[in-house]
Order: C-alpha cells, then sequence, then structure tokens
C-alpha cells in the first residue's frame, strides 16, 4: 500500500515549503510535488473534502493560506491574518464549517470560517489567554499551541500558562466553558484522542516530557494519570513535541528533542497507558507520522525523514535505511487521494 502526505517546513518565499510525498514500504519515499511562496509554513493542514490544503505563514505577522489541490501546492493570492503572531498550529471542526489557528507568540486562538466549498471565507472571532508559568525562559507569557475540535468543543493546548482550555463554537464566535489546570511546569503541547477511546484526551507536554490521559466526564475533563516518556537515567536537556495514536487504538506514540526518540505506548482496552518503550531515531524529530506498520519521522535538524518499522511485539522501531531529504521538515500530515 503506497501513502500519500504533505510536509510543512521552516522555509522562505523562494523555497520548497509545502511537498507531497508518497511514501511506498517495499520501494521508499517520492518526492511527487513542491510548492513556494510561503513565509514558514511550520503547519500544513487538507481539507477532508480533498479540495483545499491550508498551511500557516509563522511570521510576526501571522497568516493562514488556502489553496486549492487542484492546481499544485504554490501559493495563490494573499492569506488572512490570523490576529497574532506566530501562528503553529490548525485544527478543522467536524462539520468542516470552522478552521482554527494557534498563536503561539502572541497567546491566542482564531477562528475562520469556511464557505461549501473549503475555502476562507472570513475571520470569525479571536480569544486572547494572559497569563505566565514557572519556567521563566519559556512561559514568560501565554503560548497557545495547538486545538482540536471534538463533539463541539475546542480543546486549546496553552504552554505558557500550564492549561487546557475548552470553547464552545457558537457560530463562529468562542465561549469559554472551561479550564483545566496542568502540572505546573508542564508545558502542554499537542492533543490526540482516538474512536477507540472516546472517553480519553492524550496530551504530550513539552517542558514535562511526560503524556498525560485526561477522563472525559460529563463535558468535563480531568487529569487522571500519566507517563514520563524519558529514560530514568537521562539528564540532559529535552522538549516533547508530536503525539500520534494508530488507527486500530492500541498505540500512543511520542516525540522527544534532545533525548531525540520516539516512545511507543500500549493503550489497554480501557484506554489507559502503559508502559513507554523509547527507540532512538532522527535528530529533533519535531513531527511523525504512522503509515501502516511504518512510522516517518522529520529531522527538523537533518532535513530528512526517515523511516522505521515498528514492531509491534517488542514496541521498538527499526531504521529501514528508507530516506528523503527535505528542507527542515516539521510537519506531516497524511493525504487522501482516494
Amino acid at each position: 500500500m503506497k501513502y500519500h502526505f504533505l510536509t510543512g517546513s521552516y522555509a522562505g518565499p523562494e523555497q520548497p515549503g509545502v511537498c507531497r510525498v508518497a511514501f511506498d514500504p517495499e520501494v521508499g519515499f517520492t518526492l511527487e510535488t513542491a510548492g513556494t511562496g510561503y513565509a514558514n509554513p511550520s503547519f500544513v493542514l487538507p481539507n477532508p473534502n480533498g479540495r483545499f490544503l491550508y498551511a500557516v505563514e509563522e511570521t510576526d505577522s501571522g497568516s493562514v493560506c488556502a489553496r486549492a489541490l487542484d492546481g499544485g501546492l504554490s501559493k495563490q493570492g494573499e492569506g488572512l491574518s490570523t490576529q497574532g503572531a506566530s501562528p503553529c498550529h490548525l485544527a478543522l471542526s467536524g462539520d468542516l464549517r470552522r478552521l482554527y489557528a494557534a498563536n503561539y507568540s502572541s497567546g491566542s486562538l482564531a477562528a475562520f470560517a469556511l464557505d461549501g466549498a473549503g475555502n476562507l471565507a472570513g475571520r470569525t472571532d479571536v480569544v486572547r489567554h494572559v497569563g505566565s508559568g514557572p519556567n521563566r525562559q519559556r512561559q514568560e507569557a501565554a503560548h497557545v499551541h495547538c486545538a482540536m475540535a471534538l463533539d463541539g468543543f475546542v480543546y486549546v493546548c496553552d504552554l505558557g500558562i500550564d492549561a487546557i482550555f475548552i470553547y464552545r463554537d457558537g457560530d463562529g464566535v468562542l465561549r469559554e466553558v472551561d479550564r483545566i489546570p496542568m502540572p505546573a511546569g508542564s508545558g502542554p503541547r499537542h492533543l490526540a484522542h482516538s474512536p477507540r477511546h472516546p472517553n480519553w484526551i492524550y496530551c504530550v507536554a513539552e517542558l514535562g516530557s511526560a503524556v498525560y490521559a485526561l477522563k472525559r466526564e460529563a463535558r468535563r475533563l480531568r487529569i487522571d494519570h500519566s507517563v514520563s516518556i524519558l529514560p530514568e537515567d537521562f539528564d540532559g536537556a529535552n522538549i516533547s513535541a508530536a503525539i500520534r495514536i494508530t488507527d486500530d487504538g492500541a498505540l500512543l506514540l511520542a516525540s522527544n528533542r534532545g533525548h531525540d526518540s520516539i516512545a511507543v505506548i500500549p493503550l489497554s482496552p480501557e484506554g489507559r497507558l502503559g508502559a513507554p518503550v523509547l527507540s532512538r531515531c532522527v535528530a529533533q524529530p519535531r513531527d511523525f507520522l504512522i503509515c501502516g506498520a511504518h512510522v516517518l519521522a522529520a529531522s527538523q535538524r537533518d532535513s530528512v525523514i526517515r523511516a522505521y518499522r515498528l514492531n509491534h511485539v517488542t514496541l521498538r522501531l527499526e531504521d529501514t535505511g528508507m530516506a528523503l531529504e527535505i528542507g527542515c521538515p516539521v510537519c506531516l500530515c497524511p493525504l487522501d487521494l482516494q
């Protein structure tokens, strides 16, 4: 089976910042096409309708762009302002009527309306967070790092405040309905959810190098338990990054930058976290992708994507030797071409 995915990079407008890549477990990677014109498209997201690609431009005057996929990947026209600096993540609502952009440096979340085809129809709201955390270098202010839309709510990680915010979207207007405090200095970064475990949301903490399992109960959220994703004897600097769950809901994976590894965590039938198994991988794996029995890890530092075979017995990653050189890849997003 061949897998297709999009990459986002830190790249200037004249560089190929958005690429479409194919991965065949039998033969390796193929760079199919590349797009230019973007300023630091560090996060990309295709619309499931197959018509549009959305990309942030992670700059001081952040913007989000929409690109029709039937005409290539290069930027067309101007994007819409996110009303914030350094947008770094995008999420779509379940009904595909709304797009959310997380502004990291400004500590805010922007909501955009989408028309029936999936094109950007205008910004509808911006909510800003205020606060700080104990890490003076990384938590001097609010830093919104991701959003996840689920069952009519928008869950938002704020790394700077150590909190997960829950918003209800009322026709494009965001209203806070709850705020879940995370451990001080943990720095919640990204979220994951699996339909196989509907009552759980999982959070990777960038600064605390841990994965938290949060229980959903009566539309509320609470921390139930957590596991560290670093070895006990590791004493170096580390920041964790991406979190993903296999399609069967059996395994959760999270990446470390510093220890340069991916943790594979078994999930019990009830959704509880098991003991992590760590495998070394590429340098600074900011993002990775699960493609069947393989994990594709992107090195932000070395500008390469490398394929690893996931051993479902030992839970370890085995280097296949298959790799693709690509400029500073920091986002890998699956693309369904069916």
